[in-house]
């Protein structure tokens, strides 16, 4: 790569990080419906900030555009929704009910006439209950 396409491409990574960070904290808002409103608030809050760096950062052509200020204030949203993801995190896995984390859950049952032979092998590794 020569020097003069390491800084867009750098760009174009920035952008497309900052997209998938978008894209997991809509789902992240979104899968925090029917916790506590408070914890809804700060999911609603690190969507917002990432949304604010994203758009502060998206008409930035080159690293030159972007102002030192608008690179400090993204830097200070990104670590704070770092905090507030992990704040959830930590609120998820003490109150969170297991099959709000993992879904509903039914294990299939299979039943098999006693005369008919069932090949073990396939069921290597099952526990039975």
């Amino acid at each position: 790569l020569g020097a003069s396409q390491v800084e867009p491409r750098t760009l174009a990574m920035l952008h497309g990080l900052l997209h998938q960070l978008h894209v997991s904290c809509t789902h992240l808002v979104a899968g925090a419906r029917g916790l506590p409103g408070r914890v809804q608030e700060t999911a609603g809050q690190v969507r917002h900030g990432v949304e604010d760096v994203r758009a502060s950062l998206s008409r930035a052509h080159t690293f030159h555009e972007l102002p030192s200020l608008v690179l400090a204030q993204s830097r200070e949203t990104v670590a704070r929704a770092q905090l507030s993801v992990d704040e959830l995190l930590e609120y998820v896995g003490q109150h969170a009910p297991v099959p709000w984390l993992v879904g509903p859950f039914a294990p299939a049952l299979v039943e098999y006439p006693e005369d008919v032979p069932v090949e073990m092998a396939k069921w290597e590794g099952c526990v039975t209950v």
